[in-house]
C-alpha cells in the first residue's frame, strides 16, 4: 500500500482531515497547474483550488478511489470545465440583460413621444413576422417574461430570446425608415 493509499484511508475511515491535506498538498501545484490551463487567470485558479478541496472532501466520503492522482485529475478538469460553461452561462445572461435594457436599442415602452409615433409603431408591428409580432406583444405589452413565454408557446428559451430580439431591430428599422 503506497502513502497515498495510506493518507486516504486515514480520511475516509477515520475522518483525518490532516491526513487529506497531507495527500491533497502532494498534487496541489498539479491542480492549480490544471486549472491554470482551463482557467487562464491566476486568481480564478487560486479560488479553484480551494474549491477543489472542498469538493474532494466531499467526495471521498462516498466515492472508492484507487488511484488519487487520476481521480484528482478527472475532479479538477470536471470542476474547471463546470466553472467555465457557468461564466460563459452568466456572460450570455448579462449580454441579453444589457442589450434588453440598452437605451441605444429600440425598446418599446420608450415610445411615446406623440401620436403619429405610437401609430407609426403599430404599423411596424403589423408588418413583423407572425411569430416576431406575437412574441414582442407578449413581452413588452402583455409584461409576460421570457419563461412564461417558453411554457406558453413551447418554444425554447434562445427561441424566444431570438424571436424578441429579431422583432425589435425589424422594429427598429422599420421606425428609422419610415419615421
Amino acid at each position: 500500500m503506497n502513502i497515498d493509499q495510506q493518507l486516504l484511508l486515514a480520511y475516509k475511515n477515520q475522518g483525518d482531515i490532516q491526513s487529506l491535506g497531507k495527500l491533497y498538498n502532494e498534487y496541489m501545484e498539479l491542480v492549480y497547474g490544471l486549472c491554470m490551463k482551463y482557467l487562464k487567470n491566476k486568481a480564478d485558479s487560486e479560488d479553484a483550488v480551494m474549491g477543489i478541496y472542498e469538493l474532494v472532501s466531499e467526495k471521498l466520503k462516498t466515492q472508492e478511489v484507487d488511484n488519487f492522482k487520476s481521480w484528482l485529475y478527472v475532479v479538477t478538469k470536471n470542476y474547471c470545465l463546470d466553472k467555465l460553461r457557468k461564466k460563459k452561462r452568466n456572460l450570455t445572461k448579462e449580454k441579453e440583460l444589457y442589450f434588453m435594457q440598452s437605451a441605444t436599442f429600440f425598446h418599446p415602452d420608450e415610445v411615446n413621444e406623440s401620436e403619429n409615433q405610437f401609430k407609426l409603431l403599430e404599423e411596424c408591428i403589423e408588418k413583423l413576422p407572425d411569430t416576431q409580432r406575437k412574441m414582442i406583444q407578449l413581452f413588452y405589452y402583455h409584461k409576460i417574461s421570457y419563461q412564461q413565454i417558453v411554457e406558453k408557446e413551447q418554444m425554447t428559451w434562445n427561441m424566444v430570446r431570438s424571436k424578441i430580439q429579431n422583432g425589435r431591430r425589424n422594429l427598429k428599422q422599420c421606425i428609422e425608415a419610415n419615421g
